[in-house]
């Protein structure tokens, strides 16, 4: 098992974009992997297979960052670390799948 955290960082066109669709989203994507998987913005610090932990992450996208900085990082652990990450940073750029 990995015991050190693998990050990936995100950057969202639209901090907007981070609402309850794509929080959801997240979530079903991140709780297909046994990794530990975790969403970091400043002091944020919020589990991705929680819809409680997204949707309060996704308010604090939108209220406390500036502008010009719709950055985050996701963190795994574990045996599938990577794929978690891969399979994350490919849904932020298919937009959720929302589109």
């Amino acid at each position: 098992m990995t015991s050190s955290w693998l990050e990936k960082s995100i950057d969202l066109k639209n901090k907007h974009g981070l609402h309850m669709r794509p929080a959801q989203r997240i979530v079903e994507v991140a709780s297909k992997f046994k990794a530990d998987v975790r969403a970091v913005k400043d002091d944020m610090d919020c589990n991705a297979k929680s819809i409680l932990d997204m949707i309060e992450f996704a308010a604090h996208m939108v209220r406390s960052t500036a502008h010009d900085d719709n950055s985050f990082l996701f963190r795994a652990t574990g045996d599938d670390a990577q794929s978690a990450l891969e399979a994350l940073a490919h849904l932020v750029d298919d937009k959720f799948g929302l589109e």
